[in-house]
């Protein structure tokens, strides 16, 4: 019995590998909505971009305090600087432009170097006004309302019976001096934990709390719609 010869492959021939058929990936579904969702992202976000690039691109001129003026002062020229700069809309400076409307008017509050100048800062009215005097008072936290006392509110000054001995046994029973006054200016005293007001009062007043201020007999009421 005879065997049929193997034929062998010449050295060095490559070997075939088998054939691997390709796989299609499945072809994903259009979806219109998404499409035109993106748009719409893209749009607005553009949108969004120009308006914050033309916000603060935008500078102009404002009115800032140079130099310190104190409450019930006039407002002069040579008071003012102009700045440009962007301001935030949440704020309302005076313009540059608006110089000639603000000078000759009285500071309502105590204007501070290196700030921006506003409307609710001046008054056309002094301060204090026709019969009234200006009276600084320095008080500590247990002699003022816990709600913060803001300039233009209505207060009443309560005056304390003194500390010593009452000599007079109706001073125990009687109803304590009130005086109605108008805050003007709201600092932080010179005291550590005093808080310095200045209150615009009565002409005929006016000695009369300075005194008892000068003493620490003096009470700080805000009144209704303060």
């Amino acid at each position: 019995m005879t065997s049929a010869p193997i034929q062998s492959s010449p050295a060095g021939a490559p070997v075939a590998a088998p054939y691997a058929v390709p796989r299609v990936a499945p072809q994903r579904r259009w979806r219109p909505a998404l499409v035109w969702l993106a748009v719409a992202l893209v749009a607005a976000g553009g949108l969004i971009a120009a308006a914050v690039l033309r916000k603060v691109g935008t500078t102009a001129e404002y009115l800032a305090v140079s130099s310190t003026v104190a409450v019930g002062s006039t407002v002069d020229r040579s008071n003012l600087s102009t700045v440009r700069i962007t301001v935030d809309p949440a704020l309302k400076p005076i313009r540059a432009n608006d110089a000639d409307e603000v000078i000759g008017k009285y500071a309502a509050v105590a204007l501070v170097p290196g700030t921006l100048l506003t409307k609710a800062q001046l008054t056309a009215t002094a301060v204090p006004g026709q019969g009234e005097q200006l009276v600084g008072l320095s008080l500590t936290q247990e002699r003022m309302p816990a709600e913060r006392v803001r300039p233009g509110a209505r207060v009443l000054l309560i005056v304390t019976t003194d500390a010593g001995p009452i000599g007079d046994p109706q001073q125990a029973t009687a109803a304590p001096i009130s005086i109605k006054a108008t805050v003007v200016d709201v600092r932080t005293g010179v005291k550590e934990g005093t808080t310095l007001l200045n209150v615009a009062v009565p002409d005929r007043d006016g000695p009369l709390i300075a005194s008892r201020a000068a003493a620490g007999r003096i009470v700080v009421a805000l009144t209704t719609g303060s």
